[in-house]
């Protein structure tokens, strides 16, 4: 709560009226910085957990401005749920609506805190906000506002980028095209205060994450073409690709739509350009030749180009999902086969690593340090054999191994500094591991579904000899609402 004090620092005996948009000569002490972000992803979720219903109330007492409804509606969903930031910022409108600006500060500030990014700038130029920006409970809020937008952007720089879903993946109960969604976004996780700061706003859609030089490609979808039965392969029926500034977090140009697809890949090529890419299905998990396309990212048109796709790149079905690295890793040594590619023997600066058990690296799977002191890289192993189980292994500069952890996961990896290494695990965790102790240093565990730059249904390879079992949802999940129905 924001306390006033009269402007000369005197307290007066005179009581403060409820409604103080009139008080004058007061200024509103500063307020502290309050908890950034989540502490867990789960807490995006608000839109369906218990708290929802009362705030769909508080939706239709809107639409006619019944703020006294609209209140109390926000009332209900905000104990039931305090972390459902649209009730709370709802709820800081009808306050304000109604005189009561001082009891609006927590709600605003906790939803301006939570998500910066999607209620942050909203405050701003909210016209139902207009009147409590006036005040000095609102000029406060605005100062808040101010150096917490700061805060994201510094704590973003350095923050573990990761894509997270609010709840667990299901497919459509019906088949044929309908709507769905990853239930997917982008996130900064703040290693030294262990929070998540969302980063993308897509009604949960996002699929993977391409880096530019200076942008971010974000693919997801919203509509799915779910076959009858398990021979035929899901589609992604409408994918789209957005291109966003990482600093502000603002969409540049159109969003971009692809056609129907069994896969679909973003990477960029030459001067930062943006190339998609679609390819049909070829029987249950084939693949028939890709359609390569340069990306308008100003108008959003597709051109149709004869150049392979690039690399890196992002490559994803409704199944799973990968990051296709370069043929030649730079710094790193190797006779790479097959596809996917392995290699028996890995070069780097004077160092010769043997890759022990299968004797095979998985190609995707290496990862070089910054300075190149130490590289990370799993064995290959068939998805389908029963008995094999792939392993991650660090090997330092004079050649020496080190086994990190045996599991079926796809280890995905990303060097974060020097001697930090961030892996996928195969039981929904992420995990950082330092290469100076030789142990795990932190791990983030989402059982809903937790990666490094694309989402898969499953955290391990899947075997395609078989169909792999999601669950189905036959309620209301099935078709998501909007991210926000208020203004």
């Amino acid at each position: 709560m924001v306390a006033l004090v009269a402007a000369c620092g005197k307290k007066t005996d005179a009581p403060v009226a409820k409604k103080d948009a009139g008080v004058t000569n007061v200024v509103a002490a500063p307020i502290a910085l309050p908890p950034l972000g989540v502490d867990k992803i789960f807490r995006f979720n608000f839109i369906w957990n218990e708290g929802a219903n009362a705030y769909d109330k508080a939706i239709v007492a809107y639409k006619t401005k019944t703020w006294p409804q609209v209140r109390t509606a926000c009332e209900l969903a905000v104990a039931k749920d305090p972390f459902h930031l649209d009730a709370r910022r709802l709820l800081a409108i009808a306050l304000s609506q109604q005189g009561e600006h001082a009891a609006a500060v927590d709600h605003i500030v906790a939803a301006i805190a939570g998500d910066y990014w999607k209620y942050g700038p909203a405050f701003a130029t909210d016209p139902e906000l207009a009147a409590f920006r006036a005040t000095p409970h609102g000029q406060a809020v605005t100062a808040l506002a101010t150096q917490i937008h700061d805060e994201y952007i510094k704590r973003t720089k350095t923050a573990l980028w990761l894509i997270g879903r609010r709840s667990t993946f299901k497919w459509p109960a019906k088949d044929g095209v309908q709507p769905s969604s990853s239930r997917g976004e982008l996130y900064a996780y703040d290693r030294d205060n262990h929070r998540y700061y969302r980063l993308t706003h897509t009604d949960h859609q996002v699929l993977g994450v391409m880096r530019g030089a200076n942008e971010i490609a974000v693919l997801g979808f919203d509509k799915v073409d779910h076959p009858k039965g398990d021979a035929a392969a899901p589609l992604l029926a409408r994918a789209w690709i957005t291109v966003l500034d990482p600093i502000e977090w603002k969409q540049l140009g159109k969003r971009i739509e692809l056609p129907s697809a069994r896969a679909v890949a973003v990477g960029y090529g030459d001067g930062d350009q943006l190339i998609a890419g679609t390819a049909p299905a070829a029987g249950r998990w084939g693949l028939g030749d890709w359609t390569v396309s340069s990306v308008d990212k100003t108008t959003a048109k597709l051109v149709k180009i004869s150049q392979p796709l690039p690399s890196p790149r992002l490559e994803a079905t409704p199944d799973e999902g990968r990051v296709v690295h370069p043929a030649a890793i730079a710094g790193v040594q190797a006779a790479w086969n097959g596809d996917p590619a392995t290699a028996s023997t890995l070069k780097f600066g004077t160092s010769t690593a043997q890759v022990p058990e299968t004797h095979a690296a998985a190609h995707d799977s290496v990862a070089v340090a910054p300075g190149g002191a130490h590289i990370a890289f799993a064995t290959a192993v068939d998805p389908c054999a029963k008995d094999a189980v792939p392993s991650l292994y660090v090997a330092d500069g004079k050649g020496a191994l080190k086994h990190v952890l045996t599991e079926r996961s796809r280890f995905a990896t990303r060097w974060l500094d020097a001697t930090t290494l961030a892996y996928e695990g195969g039981d929904g965790t992420l995990r950082l591991w330092d290469a100076t102790t030789g142990r795990e240093a932190m791990r983030l565990d989402d059982k809903a579904g937790i990666a490094l730059d694309v989402l898969s249904l499953t955290s391990a390879p899947q075997c395609k000899q078989a169909t792999t079992a999601v669950e189905t949802s036959a309620g209301s999940d099935d078709v998501l609402p909007p991210e926000s129905t208020t203004p």
